[in-house]
């Protein structure tokens, strides 16, 4: 179990930054000791923190592609021993670039950094990775009635070079909670789908579900947004604002 409360601020039609923080009320791990018994192969850890997250975001709309460029970075408020962070700051580059043809939209994400905790920071994961790393999204989104959406993007995260792993519980014979050295535990890729639906201007709702294929984890999540807009009406609206009423436009 997770919650991650966020904030976000939006500074002009361009440029916004946000930060949140997940909180582990309640977390089951694999205990990997040889000489746990069979009753003991989940331990129960509660009141945990994960690294505190920041991005600042800068987007650029054409017509008909648009840019958004992010800069990630965590700060060290998760216990490295728990596998929650990696004891330093870390942080990460991306640029998408999505275009859209009436509903449909179609979008890339390229970027690169030094941790697989400011990435697809969504997926729940029982690790932290030190290391240089790129990854990589691809997807579709389709705008539904209603102002709402639904979205597909595969992904993959690939290391770079040696990545020192920030484990849970260690490999079986060593002690828990101890670091490796590997060039491709940190490696990982899925699928990730998410639907947003807003109940009115300034509420709405969300869910995504992520299956990590290289290392069978499911995720699960639901979130609930709530705006509070500017009197500067549509000149703040976000990326998917823009993109919903563009297609409104085009279809209606």
């Amino acid at each position: 179990m997770v919650t991650t409360p966020a904030v976000s601020y939006t500074f002009s039609s361009h440029y916004s930054a946000d930060a949140s923080l997940s909180i582990y009320p309640y977390r089951l791990v694999q205990n990997l000791s040889p000489k746990a018994l069979p009753g003991q192969r989940l331990m129960a850890t509660e009141g945990e923190t994960g690294d505190t997250l920041i991005g600042v975001h800068a987007s650029f709309n054409p017509s008909k592609l648009w840019s958004a460029t992010t800069l990630s970075f965590t700060i060290p408020t998760g216990n490295r021993s728990d596998g929650l962070g990696t004891g330093q700051v870390t942080f990460d580059f991306s640029d998408r670039l999505q275009g859209y043809f009436k509903r449909t939209g179609l979008l890339v994400d390229l970027g690169v950094g030094n941790s697989s905790g400011p990435f697809n920071s969504a997926v729940t994961r029982d690790y932290s990775s030190l290391g240089p790393l790129a990854h990589f999204q691809a997807g579709m989104v389709f705008f539904l009635p209603g102002r709402s959406y639904i979205q597909f993007v595969p992904y993959e995260q690939l290391p770079l070079g040696s990545q020192t792993i920030y484990d849970t519980v260690g490999p079986p014979g060593s002690a828990p909670n101890t670091s490796i050295s590997s060039n491709s535990s940190s490696e990982d890729n899925g699928v990730t789908t998410s639907l947003s639906v807003p109940l009115n201007t300034c509420l709405s709702i969300s869910s995504y579900y992520n299956r990590s294929l290289r290392h069978h984890l499911d995720s699960v999540s639901i979130g609930v947004t709530y705006v509070l807009r500017s009197t500067q009406g549509r000149k703040r609206l976000s990326l998917i604002d823009k993109a919903l009423l563009e297609a409104e436009r085009a279809n209606p």
